[in-house]
């Protein structure tokens, strides 16, 4: 009986295997519709939320010497941080304006960063001021409409308002916190329309004034920290940060020898500090108005001319004189009643145009009498004479030293009299007090020396005058100045409280 071959027939496939791609793609299908695009969105904020609390922590965390990797492993990793944490916070903003019939939407754009998880943006009021339509996008690429809440023209500072969820507030620096030359930055924005910018540098400079707002036809209140990182059009109204990532300043304009539409990097960008951002935007949030404090004084500092101070103290004439900087105290001039701050204008019935001009005259005077005219201000109206030209005789003055009075011309800096009065530091030289208004009835005097206000350091008019009126009336503020007893290399440093009042309409 013959056997018949095995078979090797291929094996069967169950119906069930054959269907598992089938269903492996409709599985797939069915959870892509499932996953909505808020979902997504929610997934990229956890992931953005995770990304900020890391990098926040790497730079807010003393870290010990490093064990691993170069030091520019470290420092490329803490500007990867800076970017990680401050991105979410930085916002693009495109301003549509209806330029009229036939000519269609006029569109610029420009920066901000997220304020509060309210909504509320900061910007700069040039971004924005002239829009019909404004649009934010987001760091997740979310476009969302936003109104305007208040602007503040004189300080170029606007906010504005989305209605978005699940926001990342930018982390803002303390505001009493002293700047300093040199301090790394980081600057956020979309310069040239490129979105969601970085560029890094240092502060360069502080307390500048480009009369930026004056070019507009504006007195405004300019006190731009200078950076060199780059800002170019588009840089407007974004963040300027530290090394930590918490905002400063806001970018707002850069430096060029023409102002102009297509002016670009120069390396000299401005940005407005955060104190006077503070005062601005938490008044247009609470109320729409702001309110700016007042000291009351006439200042000048050390790069104005002598004959500017005392033209602000109330001298109306030009025809010659010397200023008196310091009187030695029991000399011929200080025993006839001399007295600093005098301008001694003719010796006898000579004009006097110099130090040199006074002392040729006493050399010359055969009756070894002098009569000196002089033109003695009011210091502020503080209880004492009125601005009045007096005469003062005195004699023996050929035998007296020449060193022992300080004696400055109109065309000096003003920085020479600080030397000459014994002060080697930077401040603002009060010319006069306006009677009646807080530095008056702080007792503040003509002739004192404004060093810091609340613990900052004064060294240009802009900064004194940008600082007080970042500060709401009624505000106490600590004034440290140095004030000259008259002698040579004499004075001391005091300091006042003072409670501002508020400034009037400009």
């Amino acid at each position: 009986m013959s056997s018949s071959p095995p078979r090797n027939d291929p094996p069967q496939k169950s119906s069930m295997a054959a269907f598992a791609p089938a269903l492996l793609v409709c599985a797939t299908a069915l959870l892509l519709l499932w996953v909505t695009p808020d979902m997504v969105r929610s997934f990229s904020h956890s992931t953005t939320v995770h990304q900020v609390r890391e990098a926040s922590l790497r730079l807010n965390t003393p870290s010990a010497p490093p064990t691993s990797g170069s030091f520019l492993d470290h420092l490329n990793q803490a500007s990867r941080d800076v970017a990680s944490f401050v991105r979410p916070s930085v916002v693009h903003i495109t301003s549509a304006q209806d330029i009229g019939p036939h000519r269609g939407m006029g569109i610029s754009t420009g920066s901000g960063w997220i304020w509060d998880a309210d909504g509320h943006i900061l910007t700069n009021s040039h971004v924005v001021s002239q829009a019909d339509q404004i649009d934010v996008q987001l760091h997740d690429g979310t476009v969302l409409q936003a109104r305007i809440v208040g602007l503040d023209e004189l300080t170029d500072i606007a906010v504005i308002r989305i209605q978005g969820e699940r926001l990342v507030p930018a982390t803002r620096a303390d505001a009493r916190e002293e700047l300093h030359q040199g301090s790394l930055v980081f600057a956020f924005g979309s310069p040239m329309d490129f979105r969601f910018s970085m560029s890094q540098g240092i502060i360069s400079g502080l307390g500048r004034s480009v009369g930026l707002l004056w070019s507009r036809g504006m007195l405004g209140f300019e006190n731009f920290i200078q950076v060199d990182a780059a800002i170019n059009p588009g840089n407007s109204g974004g963040p300027l940060t530290n090394h930590r990532g918490e905002v400063i300043g806001m970018n707002t304009a850069i430096a060029v020898a023409d102002l102009d539409e297509d002016s670009e990097f120069s390396g000299i960008g401005l940005a407005i500090p955060m104190d006077m951002i503070e005062s601005v935007a938490t008044q247009l949030i609470q109320g729409g108005v702001v309110r700016k404090g007042f000291l009351g004084v006439n200042v000048v500092d050390q790069n104005s001319y002598v004959y500017d101070w005392l033209r602000r103290m109330g001298l109306q004439r030009n025809s010659g004189g010397i200023l008196v900087s310091r009187v030695q105290q029991n000399g011929v001039l200080a025993e006839a009643g001399l007295n600093p701050r005098d301008v001694i204008t003719h010796y006898d019935d000579q004009v006097i145009t110099s130090p040199e001009a006074f002392w040729k005259a006493v050399e010359d005077d055969q009756d070894n009498e002098s009569n000196l005219s002089v033109w003695r201000p009011d210091p502020g109206q503080d209880n004492e004479p009125e601005n009045a030209f007096i005469t003062i005789s005195c004699e023996g003055l050929q035998k007296d030293s020449r060193s022992r009075t300080g004696l400055l011309t109109f065309t000096e800096k003003l920085a020479g009299y600080y030397r000459a009065v014994g002060f080697d530091q930077k401040g603002i030289l009060i010319a006069s007090t306006t009677p009646g208004k807080p530095a008056y009835k702080g007792g503040l005097k003509a002739g004192d020396i404004i060093t810091r206000i609340n613990g900052r350091r004064m060294e240009s008019l802009q900064q004194l005058r940008s600082t007080i009126s970042s500060l709401l009336p009624d505000s106490v503020v600590e004034i440290d100045f140095w004030r000259p007893d008259g002698t040579v290399e004499a004075g001391s440093q005091q300091q006042l409280s003072i409670v501002l009042d508020e400034r009037p309409p400009m």
